[in-house]
């Protein structure tokens, strides 16, 4: 009797090992229309293209599906939320994947902010020599806005939208229970929020949508759960990266006080190469004008 049981769990072992490689080669497009009174007119149906966690996966020969989809849903502008490397100790410096991809995608505006992996080849250069130069020159050749802490405005006619990228420090993404992160952080690191123009925050942890929202971001893209990378029905995923398990920040778009914030599932996997019930994701996201609040007579 115990060996059909060693046999059945080989062969669900083999089946879950065959689907995950399909999936982790399979792109799905994911589409989020989010609307606004802060939006103007002028950037009425203003459509972004959001990739994340990448990681160095290929959807194609030189990515050329990836490529297409992003090519199909003809975008404004690309926004990059971390995290298209790998840095490990274990991995040898290797940007072809992303050269490859940021030079086919020069036609568009791409704003391209850090994930922890882009910060710690930044942060540590004696454990990666030569990874940040070679990076930001690729970047460079490709006419890629690198944001870091900054912030840049957005202009269509009279209408301004205002994008921020957010770097938090390492220990914010240490493994176990997470740091709380004292007030003002991102005031400290960006400078108070306008809260005139309509903001995007790109923020690669969705750990801390509360202080995104409260510093006044009216929407944030995160990342770097990678979907939760196994994800169970009617549950969803199972553990992130930093060893949160059954969050539900994993994933899909959550409302934070007045806040959108859109979690990327993610394009690729590093280290633990699964994804089961959790296709790759490209987010395809539209802007609305949605009307002002006009104040009664009294």
């Amino acid at each position: 009797m115990w060996w059909i049981i060693i046999a059945v769990l080989l062969v669900i072992g083999l089946l879950c090992i065959l689907r995950s490689r399909y999936e982790c080669r399979t792109l799905t497009v994911t589409h989020y229309r989010i609307a606004s009174p802060k939006v103007g007119s002028a950037f009425e149906g203003f459509r972004m293209a959001v990739l994340a966690d990448l990681h160095e996966n290929t959807f194609g020969e030189r990515n050329s599906k990836l490529v297409e989809a992003i090519g199909r849903e003809k975008p404004d502008i690309i926004l990059i939320a971390g995290d298209m490397i790998i840095a490990k100790e274990w991995k040898q410096k290797d940007f072809s994947v992303l050269r490859d991809l940021l030079w086919q995608l020069r036609s568009f505006p791409v704003y391209y902010g850090n994930g922890n992996h882009e910060q710690r080849m930044e942060e540590e250069k004696q454990q990666y020599p030569g990874w940040e130069e070679e990076f930001r020159q690729i970047l460079n050749r490709c006419g890629v806005h690198h944001l870091k802490n900054e912030s840049v405005v957005i202009q269509r006619g009279n209408d301004r939208i205002r994008l921020s990228e957010i770097d938090i420090d390492k220990e914010y993404y240490l493994k176990g229970n997470p740091v709380e992160m004292e007030d003002g952080y991102l005031e400290k690191k960006l400078g108070p929020c306008p809260g005139t123009e309509f903001q995007i925050l790109l923020a690669h942890s969705p750990l801390y949508l509360e202080q995104y929202e409260k510093w006044g971001a009216d929407l944030t893209f995160s990342g770097h759960f990678h979907g939760g990378t196994i994800r169970l029905p009617g549950i969803g995923g199972v553990m992130s990266p930093q060893f949160q398990f059954f969050t539900k920040r994993d994933k899909g778009m959550l409302n934070i006080g007045r806040a959108h914030c859109i979690i990327s599932g993610g394009l690729g996997t590093h280290t633990i190469n699964v994804r089961l019930n959790n296709l790759p994701e490209l987010l395809i996201v539209d802007l609305e004008a949605e009307p002002k609040a006009v104040g009664g007579n009294g």
